[in-house]
Parts: structure tokens; sequence; C-alpha cells
């Protein structure tokens, strides 16, 4: 055995067995039998291949697929994963599949393996310092159709034999996930081996991930680097330096990121350290030759496109990972030529949900838009999926919503792109090609007439609407939910997701009302201003007054001025560490006091429920109000007021290029596309107020799961001791809603497993990198350089010029790091963001379209905005002179001033 782990060679095991567990991997290279997939798995086998064909590989250890099945043998059956595949489409596949990771974690090891491990830590852990990684080798994986890449669990920085053992079983244990399993089959994988790679970790300098691509042009290579360990790269937790370059080194593109934290491996595991010069490039162009090099060898051996992750290490470029880009699969409901958006959903709702949103808002986003087709006389194909799973992200399958869509004869799917703030419209109307109108005109007498009756009722049924919805609120902050039996709890949850349905079915309706208005205004528009028209509409149609939306914003301003008269106030709002509790009393503490009343249901990222609410964490809102008193803050009604003179003016330079006719329509229209949006954001506060109810009854929920589940309460405070992140979400948001309500009406007790397994799949999910905004197929593995270097276009949300400096936040953490006058730069903004229009000079945000609830507001507050910019994020720094310019959609880098 210790020859075999020395030389790489097969060897016999001193207590008589054939052949060690530990396959070394000059051996794999030598023999390819022995590193057949089947045996190794597909990373193992790659890794062979590439010593094979003369690249430098990290020194590697793999255990067999082999050892994964004996120890299998000594658990129950169900752990076998041919039975959880078989489980796979079930509803109890979570806890199945988590009660099978539970018994896997503590799985004996194969006769002997405990010892391989401990004579390979005793040779070679004196040289490796960084201690090993332990990855995941599925014999299914990195295949034609299938990549495990984010599903299984890779362990970093282990060191000693005990802890290479657990790294094993956590490796193996990752396979028994809710959603690789549901991934292995919607591919048609019906068992699957799990062997393991042992590598010394490199201590690298920089790291990073090359994916090479073809065209019919010269062939290029995509390169994200940073310093450090490349695992933050690879899984996307920091801003890598992006470069695109050609097939012989030469840099076309490039975006060189501050890179303030290196990965490095301490005594506690992954840690960051500070880089001395976080400005400068990760790589030097003699590392990018190299990697073009080892570019041109791998395609010249195998001509498709590589996905190769790389550690420099002084002179030597090492290759820790490679595979083929073909082997990534779709998403459920997708293929090779769906298109995928998060614009329109992702502005609601951004970055990873969780188990228990995804239940609520999953089923009431693909309900409501099923709802939305048929009031159009569309017809809805029973299997179609509209909203996906991307990497535990929101996304629209733009594919099959624009098929149905285009069954309305006069609506553009490029059109309803543009609106939503996605791209792809001329590759979804080349997919659409010819659809069928006739079942549309056979229904367009009853859905007309249907649609004519909701609008003439619209006012009446939401006023209906409202006075109920206000009863239920008020009976909802009268009941104490401890008095209500578990069974009582569940009812709750039932009845307040009914009151979800209905609240969404008028805000559907009000929505419906204000996109088809604004969609027959920018028609009549175009007549006279062809390519400006969707501008003129956004401009005729401000000065709303009464925005439900802008009403947290004027309360924070309102707060704002008054703390500016009362000095005791104003000396405790500018501390970083103030509280409700620390101001004095007075106009600007009861203003506040006010304004978490009326608007404590907000949030930013309101529609995560996960997410505490300003009523439960005033925090956001004290940093909102110490930025404004920072400097001279906008004047809202000044504002508000200017918004509709100027929409007035607008009109009056519109009046003489139209026809007397047209002038009546188009001052119809824009009343009604007033009143329809002040509607929609009425009901959109409505959603909020109700998600807000149901935060409440789960958060009972969960104090009543972790009193009757015990590991629940033992694992949650183990959380909260360790300080994890994970200690900020409640337990009871790793449950589904159907879960939660089962488990109180039936006091399951076997909970434990099945949060444990959802916890790991969720941070599994958050160390991903957000994929596009809109992508095709499948997402890329890297993050491509922004097109278009210092000028950049995206979407007008909100008309005007402006310059400023940027002042990038990549989260609601750092509002308070904004200077007024600032230009603000974010992936998305929600109503929860907006009192920081009052502040900032203008918005730039990566999602969002022109009729988002965002959008709105800045028109109303008159900040000039530009939306759907595609990796602004990446390619603005805080610090750089920006010119906005809200009329044209172009957001610009200007050179530093002197």
């Amino acid at each position: 055995m210790a020859d075999a782990i020395a030389s790489g060679g097969k060897g016999t095991h001193s207590r008589g067995q054939a052949a060690p567990w530990l396959l070394g991997l000059e051996a794999l290279a030598r023999d390819e039998s022995l590193s057949d997939r089947k045996n190794v798995g597909g990373k193992a086998a790659r890794l062979a291949w590439l010593r094979r064909h003369g690249f430098l590989v990290p020194e590697t250890w793999v255990v067999p697929q082999r050892a994964f099945v004996a120890a299998l043998r000594e658990l129950s059956p169900a752990c076998e994963p041919r039975s959880l595949l078989r489980a796979a489409s079930g509803r109890a596949v979570y806890a199945r599949a988590a009660e099978a990771r539970q018994e896997m974690l503590s799985a004996k090891l194969p006769a002997h393996l405990e010892d391989e491990l401990e004579e390979l830590w005793a040779r070679h852990g004196a040289s490796a310092p960084w201690g090993f990684a332990v990855r995941s080798s599925a014999t299914c994986e990195d295949g034609a159709l299938v990549s495990m890449a984010g599903l299984a669990e890779s362990v970093l920085g282990v060191r000693g034999a005990p802890a290479l053992a657990d790294a094993v079983r956590r490796v193996w244990a990752s396979i028994a996930s809710g959603r690789a399993l549901g991934y292995l089959a919607t591919h048609g994988v019906r068992d699957v081996g799990m062997a393991v790679v042992l590598q010394p970790i490199v201590r690298a300098t920089s790291a990073g991930v090359m994916f090479t691509r073809k065209h019919a042009g010269p062939r290029e290579r995509i390169v994200n680097a940073g310093f450090g360990l490349g695992s933050p790269v690879v899984d996307g937790v920091t801003t890598p330096d992006m470069l695109r370059i050609s097939e012989d080194g030469q840099v076309l593109e490039s975006t060189i990121a501050r890179k303030l934290r290196a990965a490095v491996v301490g005594d506690g595991g992954v840690m960051e350290v500070a880089v001395d010069n976080p400005d400068a490039p990760a790589l030097t162009k003699e590392r990018i030759d190299e990697l073009a090099s080892v570019a041109r060898r791998l395609e010249a051996i195998e001509d498709v496109p590589w996905d190769v992750e790389f550690a420099c290490e002084g002179e030597r470029v090492w290759i820790v990972q490679a595979r083929h880009v073909t082997g990534r699969g779709y998403p459920e409901g997708g293929e090779a030529t769906t298109v995928w958006s998060s614009c329109n959903v992702g502005e609601a709702l951004p970055g990873v949900a969780t188990p228990f949103t995804w239940s609520v808002a999953g089923d009431y986003s693909e309900s409501g838009f099923r709802k939305a087709f048929g009031t159009l006389g569309c017809s809805v194909p029973k299997h179609a999926r509209l909203v996906g799973n991307v990497h535990g992200r929101f996304y629209l399958n733009l594919t099959e919503f624009m098929r149905i869509a285009a069954q309305v004869p006069w609506l553009d799917p490029r059109t309803l792109v543009e609106l939503g703030g996605g791209s792809g419209g001329d590759e979804l109307a080349s997919q659409v090609g010819e659809v069928s109108h006739k079942g549309f005109y056979a229904r367009l007498p009853l859905t007309a007439t249907r649609l004519l009756r909701e609008q003439l009722r619209l006012d009446d049924h939401v006023s209906k609407f409202e006075q109920e919805a206000e009863h239920s609120f008020r009976l909802h902050n009268a009941l104490d939910l401890a008095i209500l039996p578990d069974e009582g709890v569940a009812r709750k949850i039932r009845d307040v997701q009914a009151l979800l349905e209905r609240t969404g079915d008028v805000m559907l309706t009000c929505a419906s009302s204000a996109l088809g208005t604004h969609i027959i205004l920018k028609g009549v528009l175009s007549r006279v201003e062809p390519d400006g028209a969707e501008r003129l509409a956004h401009d005729l149609t401000r000065g709303i007054r009464d925005l439900e939306s802008a009403r947290p914003a004027i309360g924070v301003m309102r707060i704002v001025d008054l703390a500016r008269r009362d000095p005791e106030a104003r000396a405790v709002l500018v501390q970083e560490g103030a509280t409700v509790s620390s101001i004095p009393d007075g106009p600007a503490k009861r203003a506040l006091v006010s304004f978490l009343d009326l608007y404590g249901d907000r949030a930013v990222r309101e529609a995560e429920l996960s997410t505490p609410r300003w009523k439960e964490d005033p925090r956001p809102v004290l940093a909102m109000i110490r930025v404004s008193l920072r400097g001279q803050a906008r004047d809202v009604e000044p504002q508000l007021a200017r918004a509709k003179s100027e929409a007035h003016a607008e009109m009056q330079r519109l009046v003489p290029r139209l026809k007397f006719a047209e002038q009546t329509l188009v001052r119809h229209l824009i009343t009604r596309a007033q009143k329809a949006a002040r509607r929609r954001e009425q009901m959109r506060t409505q959603v909020t107020r109700v998600l807000g109810m149901l935060r409440d009854v789960a958060l009972d929920a969960d104090r009543r799961l972790l009193r009757l589940v015990p590991e629940l309460a033992s694992d949650w405070a183990a959380l909260r001791a360790s300080g994890s992140p994970l200690s900020a979400t409640h337990t009871v948001f790793f449950l589904t809603v159907d879960e939660v309500v089962n488990a109180l009406r039936s006091s399951r007790t076997d909970l434990a497993p099945l949060v444990r397994a959802r916890r790991a799949e969720y941070m599994r999910d958050q160390a991903r990198p957000d994929p596009p905004a809109t992508f095709i197929g499948t997402p890329p593995s890297v993050q491509l350089p922004p097109a278009g270097g210092d000028v950049m276009k995206g979407t007008g949300a909100s008309s005007g010029v402006v310059e400023g400096q940027a002042r990038v936040l990549l989260s609601a953490s750092q509002m308070s790091d904004l200077q007024p006058g600032e230009i603000l730069v974010v992936h998305t903004t929600d109503v929860g963001w907006t009192p920081l229009f009052c502040i900032a000079a203008g918005v730039v945000t990566e999602l969002g379209g022109p009729l988002s609830h965002a959008a709105v507001v800045a028109r109303e507050l008159g900040v000039p905005s530009v939306v759907n910019v595609d990796a602004v994020t990446r390619a603005i720094k805080t610090g750089d002179r920006l010119r906005l310019d809200g009329d044209r959609g172009i957001v610009e880098r200007l050179p530093p001033k002197p």
C-alpha cells in the first residue's frame, strides 16, 4: 500500500487485499482501463487523460466508485442511488434524499480505506501546507449530457486522515440531494456511482477558469481570474478580472476588477486575506501566453469548447480540472435553443430563493402567468414550464412564453421583451415563426367581452378588494398566534395563501391594464415619433401623484427634514449604531415610528420571505436616513410637481403634430395609463402586506417546529454559535409551505435531515455566480467581459443627463456607503431601494424594464435612470466618473479629472 501511494502504482495491500483503494494519477494515466469513467468517474478520468497527454496536473489520488458501492452495502437499501433516482420525480424526493444523506455522512468506510488515508497523509501531508482538496467524480459526470458542476460538494483545506475520511463521506453524501437527483433523472440517468478525487491544494498566487469558444471566425478564449485560490472565481463569490484573448494570447478585451481580498488556506480552513495591490491584474502576460498554449493543445487533441480550471504557482500554470462545455445540462423545461431570462422576475426576487419562498412564489408565478394568458384568449399547453429554477434563481422560459403570446396576432414578442427589460427579442421572433391564430379568433368574442367587462368594473373591483384586504390585515394584527393550536397555525397559513392568490389575481388585472394601455399609447405616438415613441410615452405619463411605490421615499425624506430641524435627533441619526429607541422623543422619532407602522412590511428584496421586514429590522431605513443627512437631499414635493409640469409641457409640444382625433385619444390614453399605473402600484403594496402576514405566520411555525423537533433546535443553536451566514435564515424557510403545514398537522419529527440537506444545497447555490440576465440553452461557465468598453447601452427608464462619480453597491448592507450626488450602480432595485433615489444623482441597474416599479418611481422623482445595462456592476468601479443619459439609455465612463 505504501508503495502504491508513493508511486501511484497499483500495488497490493499489506493485509492481502488484491489492490489498494487509493489509485494514483500515474497509474491511471498509464492504464486506460483503470481510468475508465465507470471506475473513477468523469472528473478523475479527465485528469488522467490530461496527465497522459503531458499537461501539468497536480498529484492526484482517487477513491474509486467501488468504495462508494462497498460503503452503501452497509446502509439501508433506500440509500442506493438507483432507488433515490426512481423517487426523483415524486414529492417525497427531498425527504428521502435527506434521510439517505444523513446515513451516508455516518457511513463506515470500507475495510482498510481509512488506513490508506492515514498513509497518504503521513507521506504527503508535509508537502501539502494548504491541505487537500476533496472533490466529486461521479460516473455520469462531465459526459455528453450531464455535468455535476455546482450540484456535488467539494471540500477544501482538508488536513489529517480523519478529516480526509469525513470529506470523502461528505462528497458521497452530496449525491443525495433533491436538486441533484431531479437534475440527473431529468437527463435520463437511472444509476450513478461516486468516486472521489484527492489533490494537494496548489499554493496559487492567482487562479481562475478559462472557457474556449469556437466561432466561424478566429478562435478566442474567455478568462476569469483572481488572486489566491480559484474557488471564489469559479463559484462566483468574487468579481474577477475578465479577459477575452485571441488564439495566440493577445488580449482583445479586458476588465480588471478591484480585488480587495484573496482566498488562501489558513489554520481554520479557507480564509480571506487583504491584497496589497487590489487593482493589479491577476495574470501576467507570461501566464496569459501559457493559458493560450494550453487551449491550443487541448483543441488540437479534441476540437470542442473547453472549460478549464487553472492555478498559477510561480512560473507554473497547473490544470486542476478540465471538461467539455457540452457537459452542462439545460434547466428543467428547456433545451438547447430555449431563451431564459430573469429580467422580469429577477427584479422582484433577485438571487437565490429559499425553499419556502420557491414553494409559494413559484406556484404563484406559474399560475399567474397561465391566468394572464387565459384572460387574453391564449391556449396554454398543459405541460408547459413558464418559470424555471436556474442555480436556485427564478428565470422565465421566454421561448415558451412567447410561443403562447404569439397566438395574439398584434403582440410582437420583441415589444414584450423590451418592456420587461430583457434581450433576445430577435432570437425569440425567429423561434416563434408561424403560429396559428385560429383558436384566438374563435375565442375573441368571448375574450373581448370578458376583458371589456373586467376593465369597466376594475375600479369597483379594486375598491372592494382593498376593503376585504384591510379587514384581513386588521384581524391578523389583532390575533395572537401563540394562542392557536398547531392545526390552527397550519390553517392560518392556508388562509393567507388564499388571500395572496386573490391579491395576485387583482394585481395581475391591474398590471395587464397598465401594459395594454402603454402599448396602445406607444403605437399611437409612433406615427409622429417613430424612433422615440417609447421615451415619449414615459415622459407623457409622468406626474401620476399619490403613487404608492413613491411613498416610502417621500416618508424617509420627511423624517430627514424633521431631523435637520432637531439637533439632538440628528446627532443620534448620523451615528452608525443608531436605533429607534436611542432617538430622543420629538417630531423626527414620531415620524420614524409612524413610517415603520405604515411601511414596516417593506424591505429590500421583499419578495423573499426569509428577508426581515423594516418593522423587524429598521437598520436599512436608518442607513438611508444617515446617508441623506450627509448632504442636501433632493426636495421631493417640488420634484413631484415638476414631473407633472414637464409632462404637461411635453404634451403641449406634441399637440401641433397630432390630428384633432389623435389629440383626444392621446389625452385619454395618458389618463388611463396614469390611473392603471397607480392601481398597479397600489396592488403591489397589497401583495407586500400579504407576504408580511405570511412571514409572521411562518416565524410562529418556526418556533413550534424547533420545539417539536429537538434536532432542529440544536442545529439552529450551533449555527448561531458558529456565526454561520445561515444563522440569519430561520429553519422554517428551508422547508416548503406544504411540508410546514403537514408537519404542524401530523407532529412530524423527522425534518432535521431534510433541513440540513436543503441548507447545504442553498449554500452551494449561493456560491455560484448569478447567470446572465438572458441566456440561450444553458448559462455560460464564465463571466464574459462587458461589451462596449467605456460606452454601455441599456434602456432609458427616466429622462435626463447627469455626470458624477459612481457608487457600486452589491448588497443592501452597503447602502450607507452612498454619498449624496453620486450615481448609484446596482444589480437591480425594488421599492426598498427607492428612498436612495432622493439622494443619488442618477441610477443604473443591470436588471429592470421601463415599466418596472423602480423605473416608475425614478420618473416621478425626476432621477435620470438607465436600466438593463449588462454586467455594469462588473464593468464600473466605485469612483469612476460617469455620464448617464436617461434619454438614450447610455452610460459612459469618462476620463478622470486632471
